[in-house]
């Protein structure tokens, strides 16, 4: 049970969306595809989708899967819909999230339940404009009757026109292991032309042990 939930926790490691608790507008879209790899060579490659359906309705979708470096592979796979809390256009943004998915390690696959909380709200420091976001979820495996809580806390800051900074932590737990990490990241807008397509580059650490950090590479796409 270790194991599975040292997996647990890698395998729904969160996505960098910059939306947070605000929705998406009514017909625009989002995308993020991420790489990355440790120094150990584990590999993930996640996948994360949203979708504007309503002005207070966002539906999404989360793909991710992991390669060890001792050969186990693994995934999971998520579907949500998020929901505004309050009225919209508050300094303070809420929000609550609802999806169904599974994970798999190896031939085993096990369907599970979660359910989310949000809050974010924008600053501006040195007239420069930031945001900060608090994303709380708990998931439930169905079968395993194991649990996984999650908050991960961002805080973002538009540095210019081009480049944004990011620094997050996440704070995972299930009934057996715990894990908190750190991940500064660039945000680059890298076609002049091109606002809808941002790069980020960053990398991610446990707080308790630093021996095994990685390299993350994301494509953000807005549509």
């Amino acid at each position: 049970m270790r194991l599975w939930s040292i997996l647990l926790i890698l395998l729904t490691a969160p996505v960098p969306a910059y939306s947070g608790a605000w929705l998406r507008e009514k017909g625009k879209g989002f995308s993020s595809n991420t790489v990355s790899v440790t120094q150990n060579y584990d590999i993930s490659e996640s996948t994360f989708l949203e979708y504007g359906v309503r002005d207070d309705l966002t539906l999404g979708a989360e793909v991710s899967f992991l390669a060890s470096s001792y050969g186990l592979q693994s995934g999971s796979a998520t579907l949500f819909l998020r929901r505004p809390l309050g009225r919209q256009g508050r300094p303070n943004v809420w929000s609550a999230e609802l999806g169904i998915g599974a994970a798999w390690v190896g031939d085993v696959v096990t369907p599970n339940v979660k359910a989310g909380l949000s809050w974010g709200r924008g600053f501006t420091l040195a007239e420069k404009n930031g945001w900060i976001t608090i994303d709380s979820s708990l998931s439930w495996d169905v079968y395993l009757q194991e649990h996984l809580a999650k908050v991960d806390s961002t805080a973002g800051i538009n540095l210019g026109e081009r480049f944004s900074g990011m620094l997050q932590i996440f704070h995972a737990s299930t009934s057996t292991t715990t894990a908190t990490s750190i991940a500064p990241s660039i945000i680059v807008r890298p076609i002049k032309s091109r606002p809808d397509i941002r790069l980020q580059i960053g990398a991610e650490t446990l707080i308790t042990d630093s021996s095994n950090p990685a390299l993350k590479l994301s494509i953000w796409r807005e549509f």
